[in-house]
């Protein structure tokens, strides 16, 4: 048998990812262009200081599951360190492929590693073309910098971001829910593909990446150069805010809190854009002690799936309260740092087809659930289709960019006359607690596991609110309660459906299932349809009060 280093050699070797892997002339460190690029309003530099790329190599969340990953298949950390710190891959300090000769100032994706990139042919797994040159890439054709320099339309194409943000694992094929073999790469994270199969990409008025991720507006791009029109925000942001909240607190010699504030804000702005919850009113009169639907519509804003992203952690969830109805559905479990029983729950659930779900990215070979939202002109693929769940065609072949989710309660006796409120939140969440305990438990009290735990319990790592939505009901004045029904008082719980079990969705299928689930930590998706266990506990009850008050009847009349 080989030894771990031997067989981390035969992967690297062996697996065929063309690109770049290794450059002759230096990449340049970011430091380099702090002189010019920095400290002044709106900088690159300092944008992206506060990034997520900036710091994607620092993220202990991602060094935990990378030395998880070389324990499951030694050498398979390559994969993940050419695209977290590509630079430093290029210059040959990614071997070990645990990332062992990291120097202290490899950051992430850095300022090279993106301004010397070539067109590619390749859009997944990291295979860049890297210019064997000191030229620096950029839109513009009237630059004067005191470095080399050309003007390049690939800067602001959108296949440079897919270069990284496309992921399917060479080493493992994926198989279907009934174990069939399907030949094909299993796709970890397909948010370019996604976005490629999308009216962003296919529409009448398409958008890039970069124009949602890095928006214009005007100001310098140099601190000597001229004012730009539309300069683009290096702060690339999306919705890791515990990324940069844990690289404050875990690495405060950086001085980089300022910036790294603002890379938070830019993130809670761009969750703030990313969706819509709009109210459906029911279709009956409200009155006392009716029970009444509450349905919402959740629309999809962005240029992917919602979520979209690594599978283990992200998801996005629909809370509910309405205390005259009885309703209080997907508040946020403090202590297990999971939402419960969530009126509609959006993620993916990956794992291996022999032990089921799980979170070994380079084993997994099975996506056992898949309801994320699609983005607007969906074109569905065998690749990116849903899984245990099933969307409406708008157009043949096209999907719709919403969810519809519901929950029923019950309108109390002593409502007032009038209006009766319902307040919505819809959150977003990019790490788990049940993510986090596992990678910190299986690193056996490694420094990047003691990192990780400590860089968990101090910071806050979400949820984030993304929409928040209150409409009042019109309760029927006249309306009064009915007779008592044998006893058994109506709880007024969000009602849970029993989970799907990931069955294959319906490529032709007209309607949505309501974002029904799988159960994940306890929390589960309401659709009106009532849990199985909750009705048996209920029919107990009424069985349980007969046998009493006959017992107690007999003891009375002896």
């Amino acid at each position: 048998m080989l030894s771990p280093s031997l067989l981390a050699f035969w992967v690297v070797a062996n697996v065929p990812l063309p690109g770049t892997t290794t450059v002759s002339v230096t990449m340049q460190p970011p430091e380099d262009c702090v002189a010019c690029h920095a400290q002044f309003d709106g900088s690159p530099y300092d944008a992206w200081a506060g990034s997520t790329m900036g710091h994607a190599v620092r993220d202990p969340l991602y060094l935990a599951a990378l030395d998880e990953a070389e324990k499951d298949l030694p050498g398979a950390g390559d994969f993940c360190l050419r695209c977290h710190a590509p630079e430093a891959w290029v210059m040959g300090r990614c071997f070990p492929t645990n990332g062992g000769r990291l120097r202290a100032d490899d950051s992430g994706v850095t300022c090279s590693s993106c301004h010397r990139m070539d067109p590619s042919p390749w859009q997944r797994n990291g295979q860049f073309k890297l210019g064997e040159d000191l030229d620096y890439r950029g839109p513009y054709d009237d630059a004067q910098a005191p470095h080399h320099w050309k003007q390049s339309d690939f800067i602001s194409d959108s296949k440079l971001c897919g270069t990284c943000h496309d992921l399917r694992n060479p080493l493992v094929m994926r198989k279907a829910l009934d174990g069939t073999d399907t030949r094909q790469p299993f796709p970890e994270q397909l948010t370019y593909t996604e976005w490629a199969t999308s009216d962003y990409a296919l529409g009448p008025n398409p958008q890039s990446c970069q124009d949602c991720h890095m928006p214009k507006s005007a100001g310098q791009v140099a601190r000597q150069g001229p004012m730009r029109a539309e300069r683009g925000d290096h702060g690339i942001a999306g919705g890791n805010v515990f990324l940069k909240s844990a690289v404050a607190f875990l690495y405060p010699e950086l001085g980089l809190s300022a910036q790294l504030d603002e890379g938070i804000a830019k993130s809670r702005q761009i969750l703030r854009q990313a969706a819509t919850v709009q109210w459906v009113p029911p279709a009956e009169p409200v009155g006392r002690g009716r029970a009444v639907e509450l349905t919402f519509k959740i629309t999809n804003l962005t240029g992917h799936k919602l979520p979209t992203g690594y599978p283990e952690g992200r998801r996005m969830w629909l809370q509910v309260q309405a205390d005259a109805l009885g309703v209080d559905a997907g508040g946020f479990d403090e202590a297990r740092q999971a939402p419960v029983q969530p009126v509609g729950l959006w993620h993916t659930v990956q794992g291996h087809s022999e032990t089921g779900p799980g979170y070994r990215l380079v084993l997994n070979d099975t996506i056992f659930f898949d309801n994320r939202i699609p983005p607007k002109g969906f074109v569905v693929t065998a690749t990116t289709a849903p899984v245990g769940q099933i969307y409406p065609e708008v157009s043949p072949g096209v999907l719709a960019h919403w969810d519809e989710v519901s929950v029923t309660g019950t309108v109390a006796c002593d409502a007032p006359d009038g209006e009766v409120r319902v307040d919505a939140w819809l959150w977003y969440q990019s790490v788990t607690k049940r993510y986090v305990d596992g990678l910190v438990a299986d690193g056996q009290g490694s420094v990047r596991a003691q990192l990780l735990a400590a860089a968990f319990e101090e910071v806050d790592p979400g949820p984030l609110e993304m929409v928040r939505l209150s409409v009042t009901l019109e309760v029927d004045a006249d309306s009064t309660c009915g007779a008592p029904d044998a006893g058994v008082l109506d709880s007024g719980q969000a009602d849970v459906p029993v989970p799907d079990g990931g069955a294959v969705p319906d490529a032709g299928a007209s309607q949505s299932d309501a974002g029904a689930g799988p159960v994940d930590e306890g929390g589960c998706t309401c659709s009106g349809s009532p849990q199985s266990g909750r009705g048996l506990f209920g029919l107990a009850l009424i069985c349980l009060w007969a046998v009493l008050r006959r017992r107690y009847s007999r003891t009375f009349n002896s």
